[in-house]
């Protein structure tokens, strides 16, 4: 993986695993062999699993960003975030700034490479394209996911009623 020391490697590993240990067997199929297009796509679906904090972040603020044609979702957004969350999670109330910023770098670059926003510069977002293959195994999954692709809950129902 290009990292020097084993402890890094074995922690990457770590996440890597726990993260496509939450996708199911289709959702893993589909990694393992769609394009790079689908893989980005659920590879983002698999982070957004392991971590229920990025998935909050891009199913409402996110969402709320891009449905209210602000056209992009800046830092003052994910603070305002992570501010809210310091009330339901106080242990959050421990994290230094400088751990929040790089929360926050870490988040925007999962946002840039999933293509959700165009970059991490200008936080420009960007739908991206779901296949009907992607789209129903999702569904299949659990509806709830298709929120990180900026689906409005109309299209969420929608999808539900296509492949059910």
């Amino acid at each position: 993986m290009g990292k020097e020391k084993i402890s890094t490697t074995k922690r990457l590993f770590s996440l890597i695993k726990q993260r496509i240990e939450t996708l199911d067997k289709s959702e893993q199929k589909l990694l393992k062999e769609g394009s790079n297009s689908e893989k980005r796509l659920i590879l983002l679906l698999a982070i957004c699993k392991a971590h229920t904090m990025i998935f909050d972040f891009i199913a409402v603020n996110v969402r709320d960003c891009f449905y209210n044609m602000s056209e992009k979702v800046t830092h003052a957004n994910f603070n305002e975030f992570f501010n809210e969350k310091k009330y339901v999670h106080p242990e959050l109330e421990t994290i230094t700034d400088l751990t929040q910023s790089k929360i926050r770098q870490v988040i925007f670059r999962i946002l840039e490479q999933s293509e959700l926003i165009e970059s991490v510069d200008t936080g420009i977002l960007q739908r991206p394209y779901l296949s009907e293959k992607v789209e129903r195994i999702i569904v299949e999954d659990n509806p709830k996911w298709l929120a990180i692709y900026l689906y409005s809950n109309n299209e969420i129902s929608n999808a539900c009623s296509l492949y059910e």
